[in-house]
């Protein structure tokens, strides 16, 4: 946490020196969870049929 806020507030420093800044480790444990969801959920495919170009087989035949 920023110095500044910090030193307004000397109860939540001895708190953070006792327990941990939690609000911190929340923000970076959130933050991270977003970067590997978002990786994960590549909707980039969606809505493309499994026979384009790239998707490992050919194309489907023609009626």
């Amino acid at each position: 946490m920023d110095s500044a806020v910090r030193g307004d507030a000397p109860i939540y420093d001895s708190l953070i020196d006792e327990r941990g800044d939690v609000p911190a480790d929340v923000r970076r444990v959130a933050e991270e969870t977003l970067r590997q969801l978002t990786r994960a959920l590549d909707f980039g495919a969606v809505g493309r049929s499994p026979g384009y170009p790239g998707m490992g087989f050919p194309p489907p035949a023609s009626i």
